[in-house]
């Protein structure tokens, strides 16, 4: 169970995770060596899973984000060796442009949010790389026109 001060840390640390340990007790109003511990007890817990870096998608040449609905081809299952959505998932899940892929309720089976440089490679990974080898049986795309807030941060007014 996390406690306010692992709260506070941990909301320093999506906001900035380059701080230095001291700059986060200065922030946090807590012992620098009670910081350190407890970034590391979090990070052995698993409740820090890593630190990176976060790329801008537009100088980064991958402006256009879209959310892909998808329905797994269920014959792809039949005619090769693999026995499990996992499988097909993984498959995927692999391909470098996939950012986020999610199982779903309702009529599709997964959600995929895919950033590519502009539509026509977004046509090529969709159409080429995830449909030729028959993974996807259909799939209805939505481009975003922009976007107004993206963020990964899980610790919001000190509740997480």
């Amino acid at each position: 169970m996390l406690d306010d001060k692992d709260k506070k840390i941990l909301r320093e640390l999506e906001r900035d995770c380059r701080q230095r340990t001291n700059q986060i007790a200065k922030a946090t109003n807590i012992p620098v060596t009670t910081v350190h511990n407890r970034i590391k007890k979090l990070t052995a817990s698993g409740h820090i899973s890593s630190f990176r870096a976060i790329l801008d998608p537009d100088k980064m040449s991958k402006p256009l984000v879209s959310f892909v609905f998808v329905s797994l081809n269920r014959n792809y299952f039949e005619d090769t060796e693999q026995k499990t959505d996992r499988e097909v998932i993984g498959k995927i899940a692999s391909h470098p442009a996939v950012q986020e892929v999610h199982t779903v309720t309702g009529d599709w089976d997964l959600l995929l949010k895919i950033r590519a440089k502009d539509i026509s490679e977004l046509e090529d990974i969709i159409s080429t790389e995830l449909r030729e080898p028959k993974l996807i049986d259909r799939a209805q795309t939505i481009c975003a026109m922009a976007t107004y807030k993206e963020t990964t941060n899980l610790i919001y007014n000190g509740v997480g």
